[in-house]
């Protein structure tokens, strides 16, 4: 059969298998780096074990990324300093679990100590992780157990480029956007001179959020908007 006929024979479902198996290939470190654009120092080259039960500090790590809670509680229960363990490129529990979006589990280290502000070799914190693959709802509750949305990567990224850089990055992107310190953030050049509004107008379809948000934002913090002129001091 000719190559021709072959690409005839495929169907929307055999593309579809192909998209799915594409972004498995994105999301293991194994093989992410063959999507990683020039400027990203992206979460590539995660430390992968292949036995990750041989010693409490692979284990623990493992257990995260796979979202293993009752492993987790179990190992921190006898070794509590184990919410602070690294792989050989600075990556936390909490960031292994941030970066696969396993909310519950960021939600128990953080109750039993994890760092937030934690960075990689590369200078990533959790939240730069999560935003790195739109995982919204881990963005959200590392937020809560506050995260730093000003925090820079040694490439000066901030969590708000890499969810810029991203053109699925509604649902994240809202959620930084409304936050008051987002109004000076989205003006913040990387170590390539550009800005996350600039990010996402080159990237995706939601450059109109910063439009739309940020200026809203800035209004509602401003001091004649919320002071109360009638008030005595």
């Amino acid at each position: 059969m000719s190559s021709d006929s072959e690409e005839e024979a495929l169907t929307s479902k055999d593309y579809m298998e192909i998209a799915n198996e594409i972004e498995e290939y994105k999301k293991n470190p194994k093989t992410s780096g063959m999507f990683v654009s020039g400027w990203d120092d992206d979460d590539v080259g995660v430390d992968v074990v292949k036995n990750p039960k041989e010693n409490p500090i692979d284990h623990v790590l493992w257990a995260a990324e796979n979202g293993e809670l009752e492993t987790i509680t179990n190992l921190l229960s006898s070794h509590p300093g184990l919410v602070h363990a690294k792989d050989s490129d600075g990556y936390t529990p909490l960031h292994r679990a941030s970066y696969s979006n396993h909310v519950n589990i960021i939600s128990y280290l953080l109750s039993v100590g994890a760092n937030v502000h934690s960075k990689t070799e590369l200078g990533w914190t959790p939240l730069h992780s999560a935003c790195k693959w739109n995982n919204y709802a881990a963005a959200a509750r590392l937020l809560a157990g506050g995260a730093d949305t000003a925090a820079l990567s040694n490439g000066e990224l901030l969590p708000l480029h890499l969810t810029s850089s991203i053109g699925q990055c509604k649902a994240t992107l809202l959620i930084l956007l409304l936050r008051e310190e987002m109004v000076d953030l989205a003006q913040k050049p990387n170590n390539s001179k550009e800005t996350p509004e600039m990010l996402a107008a080159g990237h995706g379809i939601y450059a109109p959020l910063f439009e739309m948000v940020l200026p809203e934002a800035s209004k509602i913090h401003s001091l004649s908007f919320t002071c109360n002129p009638y008030t005595r001091s």
